[in-house]
């Protein structure tokens, strides 16, 4: 059985309520905000004051699920015919559920059916920070999907679409947002990861389970497409020079002081005439020395601009082998990392840090560390953009770190360990700046091939014989009875001065079986039909190099002849 009820609950007595004794029961009346009168039965709280009974506008459902467990569940109707109908809905899920019709789980995802978007996506959030997701993540999950579900209109579960999803991104990459393959990405990422928690998808650190709570059957954003980031990068980075940054090493550690003691008006202006004290002269000596190792150690590190940020004292070892202990909750990827100090930035840090708290931060690094770069690289004479688009930024250093791996001939595989890269890809392609390599020394590395030495008498001697086979191939076809004359010219004498009563065949020199240069084939000897010597092996034909000359035994059968000038005599004989 199933029935619909509206919950009581109470509320403060209004100010301006009398209270009256009907049938034994206090009354209370008063007038709302519009004079309409209004009366309610009075009871007592549970701190003992007075307290008016009332009842909810929207009607709830009463009833037993197919599992045999009793619910409670709002229809979200204030008319009761309404809330019926969906009363009866309920009931026949439950039924469904007890005939096999549909299974316990499929009935549990109708019931989020009804759900406002907004609460399911609450919900994920919550998930993500008692996970232990960044914070800086979770806000971009929740500026990515609020943002997104207002602007393609998702209500319920039931409106999540990848169609509307692309729709809207595709409008807002060709709009004027002009959005990047990288933003895009981004949405794309946050709307999967939501989709997953809504088919109970669980994952901890390499550990993934789908025994969540289900609130979809299936991801509908399972399968989109991400873009090309590569193909699309609009801020590619340069690698900087060992020149470069030692320009912008001292730019950084002389610019603060500089700053202050230019004058930037009147007929002095450009000079370094202002008046500094020294106590703040010290300060800006200070903040200098502190940018140029923020810089010094992301080139020499490869930490990023938040990993520098959230670095604190105890996370450096000054032993046998300086290490930075790069916590999980401050890496990018989530892992936790040794990176070894060379020993002169080991140094610096060490003389910096003495006086600091172990849990002080090594470095401040400004909200607007870029700005602050773009001001420093202006200073030491280095261009922001190149010829070819490339920028320098804050991130540039930890490319100079990948490019100058390269450049010393680290191994690719230490490199994509020192980068802390999953893809080899990303550290040799992304983060090394390949018009920095020395590419002209790696190319006069490969061995020296020498090619084989050919005199001018013997090329113009090659060039003879061609010719000669030539012309008596083309005499031949025209007239096949001269074959014997054919090969008495082969020989180099005429039929006349040929021994009569020797049998010839033409097949040991016009037909010979191709070999490589340098190996040996036995070709039989058909002239007198017994072997050329007494041991009765085969003879032998030799070919010398390139050059294609053939021997056959100790007798030179032609002179000096391309293999393909004899190829050439065969196939037209």
């Amino acid at each position: 059985m199933a029935a619909l009820f509206k919950k009581q609950f109470t509320k403060p007595l209004p100010d301006d309520a009398s209270i009256v004794n009907r049938k034994g029961k206090q009354i209370a009346q008063w007038k709302d905000r519009k004079g309409k009168a209004r009366s309610a039965e009075v009871t007592t709280g549970k701190d003992g004051s007075q307290r008016i009974k009332t009842e909810a506008k929207k009607w709830y459902v009463k009833y037993r699920d197919g599992e045999g467990i009793v619910q409670e569940v709002a229809t979200g109707c204030t008319d009761k015919d309404a809330a019926t109908s969906v009363m009866n809905d309920l009931t026949t899920r439950a039924q469904h559920v007890k005939a096999k019709i549909m299974s316990p789980e499929q009935d549990r995802i109708a019931d989020h059916q009804q759900t406002p978007l907004s609460e399911h996506v609450g919900a994920f959030l919550e998930y993500q920070r008692q996970k232990g997701t960044h914070p800086d993540r979770v806000q971009h999950y929740e500026t990515k999907l609020h943002e997104t579900a207002d602007a393609c209109r998702f209500r319920f579960l039931c409106d999540l679409s990848v169609d509307r999803l692309e729709r809207w991104l595709s409008e807002q990459r060709k709009g004027e947002r002009d959005m990047g393959a990288a933003v895009y990405n981004g949405y794309r990422e946050s709307w999967l990861a939501f989709g997953n928690w809504c088919i109970g998808k669980r994952t901890s650190r390499k550990q993934t389970h789908f025994n969540g709570e289900k609130r979809l059957l299936v991801n509908p954003f399972d399968g989109m497409a991400k873009v090309n980031t590569e193909a699309e990068r609009r801020r590619k980075a340069r690698a900087l020079t060992e020149g470069e940054l030692t320009k912008l090493l001292e730019a950084a550690r002389t610019r603060p002081l500089i700053h202050a003691m230019t004058v930037y008006r009147g007929e002095n202006k450009g000079k370094l005439l202002a008046k500094v004290s020294d106590d703040r002269k010290a300060k800006l000596e200070k903040l200098g020395q502190e940018r140029a190792m923020i810089y010094k150690a992301g080139v020499l590190t490869g930490l990023r601009a938040d990993e520098l940020r959230t670095l604190s004292v105890n996370d450096l070892s000054f032993g046998d082998v300086p290490f930075v202990k790069l916590r999980h909750s401050n890496e990018k990827n989530r892992k936790g990392s040794t990176i070894p100090l060379r020993s002169d930035l080991a140094t610096e840090l060490k003389a910096w840090v003495k006086d600091k708290k172990p849990t002080d931060r090594v470095f401040y690094v400004a909200a607007g560390l870029l700005r602050i770069m773009n001001r420093d690289i202006e200073a030491a004479g280095i261009p922001k953009i190149d010829d070819d688009g490339y920028v320098v930024h804050v991130h540039a250093l930890r490319h100079s770190f990948g490019t100058h791996l390269s450049l010393a001939n680290v191994a690719p595989r230490t490199a994509q360990a020192a980068m802390r890269h999953s893809n080899i890809s990303l550290t040799m392609g992304t983060y090394t700046d390949s018009r920095l390599l020395d590419t002209a020394a790696a190319v006069e590395s490969l061995p020296m091939l020498r090619l084989p030495v050919v005199t001018p008498a013997e090329t113009t001697q090659i060039a003879e014989n061609d010719a000669t086979d030539a012309e008596l191939a083309e005499r031949l076809h025209q007239n096949p009875e001269s074959e014997n004359d054919f090969d008495d010219n082969r020989l180099g004498k005429t039929r006349d001065e040929s021994d009569e009563t020797t049998p010839r065949t033409l097949a040991p020199t016009l037909a010979p079986n191709v070999v490589l240069g340098g190996h040996k084939q036995s070709i039989p000897d058909h002239s007198d039909g017994q072997r050329d010597d007494a041991t009765g092996h085969e003879k032998t034909r030799k070919t010398l190099g390139f050059t294609g000359v053939s021997v056959m035994g100790n007798t030179e059968l032609e002179s000096v002849t391309s293999t393909m000038s004899t190829w050439r005599s065969n196939q037209l004989s």
